[in-house]
């Protein structure tokens, strides 16, 4: 099976690499194993450049004439992963769904600086992981961890360019840079917060000057990087650090979520950019609030008095009002949903004098994969609290053709009727999750699964 796949990704990459020799253009495809969909999307800036069918094989390839120099996505599902491309460049990609981005693998002409790229972002991710220990150091000592990842990230960068045939494009360099340098830098954003908690005191570290000094070089605007994690993740945090900071220095300043989007409209002059940040920030705000989800009206109104794109605005105010649809301490709304066999039942059939958990989900906000973990856990953990599954979307699939849906109790799994009353809970589109007593009284009638809140409301409904 393995000379086969192999044998696979040489022929397409000889038939790119002869294709582009003879007319000068770029290719990108690949393989997918265990599809979501039967197509690829390939994205510039988050924008769709084309949608790449699936073969009976699970393959996808396309040519493209003049595309330039620059980082792209493919989106598959849910899941996504980017992909550097310069002119003439014959990329192809092999991954599995169940294991995205630890099991893709890049081959054919402009694959090693790519393959280099992933390697750097997982190992980003286990090196940031591992940092989280060193936050109760002192600055001297944080600050000498952060300057050995850096050297030993850049001697392996300088190696790899050194290896090379091509000499490495100025525009991959700068974008190694940022994904090098900016998760450090990140790290050193959070860390007078995480300090503080390690040592539970009651103020921030004050940190010199100098250990901010990497801010000179950087442009938080700087529009080609907006779409790339590192540099987005970044940003963040330096203005939740500004944010704390105020919190501190002001006692007038003491709600974050406002000095947050304060400083968003103060710093970020991209519009798109900002547009993006000041929804990211309200809708934190919104699932991070005390047991049921809300906004505060400030929050609200200085996010709808900046925002300037319709669609964020329309979502917001949706959000605000499908958290009103229903009510604490009243009797739940009846409302229809689909068995797995399509027979309609309702959910106060379902959930008849017991204590219940119904959660909204959709593969567009959560993949089925962390579903299936978070479900286990808390019916693991809440035996006597049942867990009512119900697909948000339109679909006419078995729910079961999802396959981490399969280790679920099919039984408790449930989709809507088109004429379902629910719909109208979630205009939002976004997923949310309701806390239903044994008498049919509503706990908490929006929360979602990943609350930090959520444990401790089940444990008093248990």
């Amino acid at each position: 099976m393995k000379y086969y796949i192999i044998t696979i990704l040489i022929s397409l990459s000889i038939s790119c690499n002869t294709t582009n020799k003879n007319n000068d253009v770029t290719s990108f495809g690949g393989e997918i194993i265990n599809p979501k969909s039967d197509f690829v999307l390939f994205l510039k800036d988050g924008n769709i450049i084309d949608s790449l069918s699936l073969d009976a094989n699970n393959h996808f390839i396309n040519n493209y004439k003049s595309l330039q120099e620059g980082l792209y996505t493919f989106k598959h599902g849910t899941e996504f992963q980017y992909v550097y491309v310069q002119p003439n460049d014959s990329i192809l990609v092999r991954l599995n769904t169940w294991d995205f981005d630890e099991s893709l693998v890049f081959s054919g002409r402009g694959s090693a600086k790519n393959e280099f790229l992933i390697n750097l972002f997982l190992q980003n991710e286990k090196e940031e992981e591992s940092m989280y220990k060193y936050f109760d150091l002192d600055e001297k000592e944080f600050e000498f961890k952060i300057d050995s990842l850096s050297k030993e990230r850049h001697t392996i960068f300088t190696e790899f360019t050194n290896e090379q045939e091509q000499e490495v494009s100025d525009g991959f360099k700068k974008l190694t840079s940022v994904a090098i340098n900016f998760p450090l830098f990140r790290l050193k954003e959070m860390y007078p917060l995480f300090y503080k908690k390690a040592h539970k005191h009651k103020k921030l570290p004050t940190v010199s000057n100098e250990f901010y000094d990497f801010r000179k070089n950087i442009n938080l605007n700087e529009e080609n990087l907006i779409p790339f994690y590192p540099y987005q993740n970044y940003v963040v945090n330096y203005l939740y650090n500004l944010s704390y900071e105020l919190k501190e220095k002001d006692s007038t300043k003491n709600n974050l979520t406002l000095n947050i989007l304060n400083a968003t409209i103060e710093n970020i002059k991209s519009e798109k950019f900002k547009n993006t940040l000041l929804k990211r920030i309200v809708v934190n705000d919104f699932l991070k609030s005390e047991s049921t989800c809300n906004i505060n009206d400030d929050v609200l109104n200085l996010f709808l008095e900046n925002c300037t794109d319709e669609e964020s605005l329309t979502q917001v105010k949706n959000l605000v009002n499908d958290s009103k649809t229903i009510i604490n301490n009243e009797l739940l709304n009846n409302f229809t949903i689909l068995s797995n066999d399509n027979s309609i039942v309702t959910i106060r059939d379902i959930i008849k004098n017991q204590n219940s958990v119904i959660y909204f989900w959709s593969i567009n906000y959560m993949s089925s994969d962390y579903l299936l973990k978070r479900i286990k856990y808390l019916e693991t953990t809440f035996p006597n609290i049942l867990f009512v599954g119900i697909n948000m979307n339109r679909t006419s699939e078995n729910l079961t053709a999802e396959p981490n849906l399969k280790n679920l109790d099919i039984s408790k799994q449930f989709k809507l009727t088109n004429d379902s009353e629910a719909h109208r809970f979630f205009t939002s589109n976004y997923p949310r999750t309701i806390i239903v007593d044994k008498d049919g009284f509503v706990k908490n009638g929006f929360t979602y699964l990943d609350s930090r809140k959520l444990h401790s409301e089940l444990s008093k409904l248990k």
